[in-house]
């Protein structure tokens, strides 16, 4: 029996992006743009995804899930975390493929929570 649910149908297409990403990663950056960049950016998304999820799961549940958000927090602040690490590191032979340009960019936007901010620039 097939009942349609919006909330099902909205968290299967989030998992389903997801596994894409997860299946062709770097194939995705576009031609011409530069690695670190398109990373940083794509990493900025996957924390603010991880904050989503945590607080999905206490609407969606309709209760408090103090540990599901406190643990969807602390993925974001490791995502932000590798991302920083990349930052600094960036002159490495890690992440850059062969020809990537190393140059970080001059600067990386800040992420927005609601009324708190997450800083994604360590």
């Amino acid at each position: 029996m097939t009942v349609e649910n919006t909330g099902v149908a909205l968290a299967r297409q989030a998992t389903e992006a997801l596994r894409h990403l997860d299946d062709h990663g770097r194939t995705l950056r576009p031609d011409g743009t530069d690695h670190f960049t398109w990373s940083a950016d794509v990493l900025d998304e996957l924390a603010r995804l991880a904050e989503v999820l945590g607080r999905a799961v206490e609407r969606v549940s309709g209760e408090d899930a103090p540990d599901a958000e406190s643990h969807a927090q602390a993925l974001a602040t490791a995502i932000v975390a590798h991302r920083n690490s990349l930052l600094r590191h960036g002159r490495s032979d890690r992440p850059f493929l062969p020809g990537d340009d190393h140059t970080p960019p001059p600067d990386i936007a800040l992420g927005h929570r609601g009324d708190r901010r997450l800083d994604l620039v360590g």
